[in-house]
């Protein structure tokens, strides 16, 4: 037993000496070597300081290079995920200019004057009752203009302006539970109430009993509603619904021709609507 803690006791001497020496003597070049590789395995941010050179000191030309490629393969990895952020923002904005491009004709051939406008705020709570979008009084928006959404090639309506500020409108989109317009099948005979339920389908109310209505038919605005101009597209029919026994018409659910929460470019027709109708919304508030 004392035999063992002798041999501890003198290996602990050794180990202390060999210690003492390599701190006071210059080491050799292999454990300089060693040292380097260590630190800059556990620390390679002190190579990158001004005191470079400290560092590598008496090192290998070899090793040297190692730790240059290394770094410069650092550096090319960090330029490398710049050029792909760059890359991604270059493609977004190459697809927005093509579908603007694509908007701008769409809205010349609709041939109603106005403003383009850009959605600048959704609330994810209300996602088909409102947004907001950058133009207001100052760019000459009026209350209950029309605004016309465009997707894939199509024009459909969007919604009408309900609040006006100096520099931003509220728009009340058609899908909203408060919304409502009359609506038409081109050269039918008869109308429809589109009303807005607060998701991504119109249920479309009082049609006629035996109207020849089919799933597909798509429902423009109606020379009936004042508030929109006539024959914007609306939505088409996904479903008819039969009629009630207590009901004296039938009902559809209409899917807007346009992504209503999908908008990020709108356009706001700017039309002159008769005074009295001011007041009668104005009254009808109070």
């Amino acid at each position: 037993m004392n035999r063992e803690k002798d041999i501890a006791n003198y290996t602990a001497v050794f180990f202390i000496f060999i210690s003492t020496l390599l701190l006071l003597f210059p080491s050799a070049r292999i454990a300089q070597t060693a040292r380097i590789f260590f630190s800059y395995s556990l620390y390679p941010s002190l190579h990158y300081g001004a005191k470079y050179d400290y560092f590598i000191r008496n090192v290998p030309d070899n090793f040297l290079n190692i730790l240059k490629t290394d770094q410069e393969n650092r550096a090319l990895t960090g330029r490398i995920k710049e050029l792909e952020v760059s890359i991604k923002a270059a493609e977004a904005a190459d697809e927005e200019n093509r579908r603007l491009t694509s908007e701008m004709g769409l809205s010349r051939s609709i041939a109603l004057k106005g403003v383009w406008a850009r959605v600048i705020n959704k609330n994810p709570q209300d996602w088909y009752g409102a947004f907001f979008i950058n133009k207001g009084a100052k760019d000459g928006i009026a209350l209950n203009s029309t605004v016309v959404g465009f997707e894939n090639g199509r024009v459909g309506l969007a919604g009408r302006v309900f609040e006006i500020y100096q520099d931003f409108s509220k728009v009340l989109l058609i899908t909203n539970s408060v919304s409502s317009l009359i609506c038409s099948l081109p050269g039918a005979s008869f109308e429809g109430l589109a009303e807005g339920r607060g998701t991504w389908l119109l249920r479309m109310n009082y049609i006629p009993e035996g109207s020849d209505i089919t799933e597909g038919a798509e429902f423009v605005t109606s020379p009936g509603g004042l508030l929109f101009p006539q024959g914007l597209p609306v939505g088409r029919v996904q479903k008819v619904h039969p009629k009630e026994s207590f009901m004296n018409f039938i009902t559809a659910d209409v899917a807007p021709v346009i992504t209503i929460n999908a908008l990020k470019e709108v356009y706001v027709v700017k039309r002159d609507f008769p005074t009295d109708l001011a007041v009668i919304q104005e009254t009808l508030k109070k």
